[in-house]
């Protein structure tokens, strides 16, 4: 198979992706990106399900996304995605999204942790992933990937119960439905009045499924409209993700 440096997949924005205003909805990108990684991987000789007969697997543990506009209903959108190195335990995976209508959609950075299945902790990425980000382009954002900010009041609460059609191969919660549930906690003023510029989540423990998750919110002052997310499993009050939400007027 051949293993480009970079790739490049197209969608068709689908009824069943749009929200309620007919723009692709946040978890429809975040999925986008998260089969054009997975193709690419395979390509390269990472696949997951290769990776499972080694007792490995690929989690995302971060993902940094800055949308400029969200695409509507039958737009064409290309993700391209790209291997950026390592740093610290991260494989590093960069996107970009462009649209024929609208140019330059938005761009993301993201960590991945190799995780051993058996004790379910993260391994070092060999040196062959290291060198598959050595002839790809720069990170488009350079994100350190430090710990995000605390959430230390709730303004908005919702609860919400992890679903057998939330969990993915690893028969955990899948990321995007992660990323759904920190927005559920977004005031309705802003989600009909505004879109999403731009998105932090740090992904910090898994959700199986029956578990009670609390999603809570905390609004920071002025603007534009932005939010300290916090994730948080019921039976043991851990923290399943923390993120960072800004929103741009419409």
């Amino acid at each position: 198979m051949e293993r480009p440096p970079v790739w490049t997949e197209a969608f068709r924005v689908r009824a069943y992706e749009v929200d309620a205003r007919g723009r692709a909805s946040v978890p429809a990108i975040a999925n986008w990106m998260q089969e054009a990684a997975g193709n690419h991987a395979t390509a390269l000789g990472w696949a997951v399900d290769e990776l499972h007969q080694k007792g490995l697997t690929w989690v995302l543990s971060r993902l940094h996304l800055r949308l400029q506009h969200q695409p509507s209903w039958r737009e064409d959108v290309h993700v391209s995605t790209w291997p950026t190195g390592v740093q610290r335990l991260f494989a590093l995976r960069d996107f970009r999204l462009t649209g024929a209508e609208a140019g330059e959609l938005g761009t993301a950075t993201s960590g991945w942790l190799l995780l051993d299945l058996a004790g379910r902790r993260p391994t070092r990425p060999p040196e062959a992933v290291a060198e598959l980000g050595r002839n790809t382009p720069a990170r488009v954002l350079a994100d350190p990937f430090e710990k995000l900010p605390e959430v230390t009041r709730a303004d908005v609460e919702q609860a919400l119960v992890v679903r057998f059609a939330d969990l993915d191969m690893n028969r955990h919660a899948n990321n995007v439905s992660v990323i759904g549930w920190a927005l559920e906690a977004v005031p309705g003023e802003v989600l009909w009045g505004s879109s999403l510029a731009e998105l932090e989540i740090e992904f910090r423990a898994e959700a199986l499924h029956g578990d009670r998750i609390t999603s809570q919110a905390q609004a920071a002052a002025g603007e534009p409209p932005a939010f300290l997310h916090r994730l948080v499993r019921g039976a043991d009050g851990r923290e399943i993700a923390r993120a960072r939400t800004v929103w741009r007027r419409a």
